[in-house]
């Protein structure tokens, strides 16, 4: 911090907010965050987001930030964090306009900012593809990662909430799930059938009963005791790879393609993905539909009634 803005600071910015600095007011922003009704997870992923505005701007008088300066910010991420960029300049906007409410500037610098472009990197995953990597899993992995494959694909649930499902979440005939990132709960009906696998809930839920130790966890370790995440993605890029599930262009399907695969899967049975996937907003979900091109070329045959 030079020292003009260090005097700026600590004389006019006791009366006059807009010459105090922006990592001052990150300071308030951030117990602005705390106060909002968000999960834990999400608070600290939007402070590590905050950390890249301040790793730039923090010694800057706020009101004397201008758009250019938030796109330089952006751009330094684009090339090698692209959706990180992303997240960054919308977590920005949010923070100008918090700082223009509370009367620190009169106009938000990262408002005129654009978007970065980005090209979505990682690939779908098809049907045909999980049914080599499950059969590649039930023949040479441990038995709770195949549970685990069926489990994503039927419930279309993320990894976080796949690793904490219990049997104690079972009652009413449904499974209880509180979605670790959002809070979000959702009670999925154990006759809920995905078609393409002839396979309902409550099935996959029994099919985790005959393996490892104390019966606790759905998934579990050889002991009974709960799995670490990092183990869930691992074992599942071992899968795929021992599987033979290649790309020729862009980064393999993760994990987390389990969750658009069963929305795409669902969706076609008419089944109300927006609630499965504990969405808000019927867009989030239109995003996972979107394939990335793996129907492209492909003949679509009109319905005769």
């Amino acid at each position: 911090m030079s020292i003009a803005t260090r005097l700026l600071a600590s004389t006019l910015g006791r009366v006059a907010p807009r010459y105090r600095t922006f990592g001052q007011w990150c300071d308030i922003y951030r117990e602005v965050l705390a106060g909002r009704p968000i999960s834990e997870k999400t608070l600290a992923n939007r402070r590590s987001v905050l950390k890249h505005l301040e790793d730039g701007l923090s010694d800057r008088t706020i009101s004397s930030i201008r758009p250019h300066e938030v796109a330089a910010v952006i751009q330094r991420l684009v090339v090698a964090h692209p959706q990180r960029a992303k997240r960054v300049l919308f977590e920005a906007r949010d923070a100008f306009n918090e700082a223009v409410n509370y009367g620190w500037i009169d106009r938000n610098p990262a408002s005129p900012v654009k978007v970065p472009v980005v090209r979505v990197a990682r690939k779908r995953l098809t049907l045909e593809q999980w049914r080599k990597i499950h059969a590649w899993s039930v023949a040479h992995q441990p038995p709770w990662v195949s549970r685990m494959l069926v489990l994503a694909l039927v419930t279309g649930q993320r990894r976080s909430d796949l690793a904490k499902m219990q049997f104690a979440d079972v009652w009413d005939n449904a499974l209880h799930v509180e979605q670790v990132k959002t809070g979000t709960r959702i009670a999925l009906p154990l006759n809920l059938r995905l078609d393409a696998l002839d396979t309902t809930l409550g099935q996959a839920i029994e099919g985790c009963l005959d393996y490892a130790g104390k019966v606790e966890y759905l998934l579990r370790k050889h002991n009974g005791e709960p799995l670490v995440l990092a183990s869930l993605s691992a074992r599942f890029e071992e899968a795929r790879e021992g599987a033979g599930v290649v790309v020729k262009d862009g980064n393999p399907p993760s994990l987390h393609e389990c969750r658009s695969l069963s929305e795409r899967l669902y969706r076609e049975q008419g089944i109300n993905t927006m609630v499965l996937l504990g969405h808000k907003h019927q867009a989030m979900t239109d995003l996972y539909n979107d394939d990335r091109g793996l129907s492209k070329g492909k003949w679509q045959t009109l319905e005769v009634v």
